[in-house]
């Protein structure tokens, strides 16, 4: 395991798995940039989502963005829940 990398599982309302790096510096806001370029490129519609996490059990809003995945408990490695809100 390298120093300050984090390894995330996003798991995509149709179930779909997407693994990812990012650096444990990195914020929710490069999550979430990821993620509106990965729907981008897989023609998925999903403008307004959610992120959240079982173990332990949060949910990642807006006023979150600036956190880093290391503040945010994420780092060194997480499965996020990634749920569509217009659903």
């Amino acid at each position: 395991q390298k120093q300050g990398v984090t390894r995330l599982r996003f798991t995509l309302p149709n179930g779909k798995k997407v693994d990812r790096r990012f650096l444990s510096v990195d914020t929710i806001e490069t999550i979430r940039a990821f993620l509106f370029l990965h729907f981008h490129e897989q023609n998925i519609e999903m403008k307004n989502f959610g992120l959240s996490t079982n173990f332990p059990r949060k949910s990642f809003k807006e006023e979150d963005n600036t956190l880093t995945l290391e503040e945010t408990g994420l780092a060194p490695q997480a499965v996020i829940m990634v749920q569509d809100l217009d659903a």
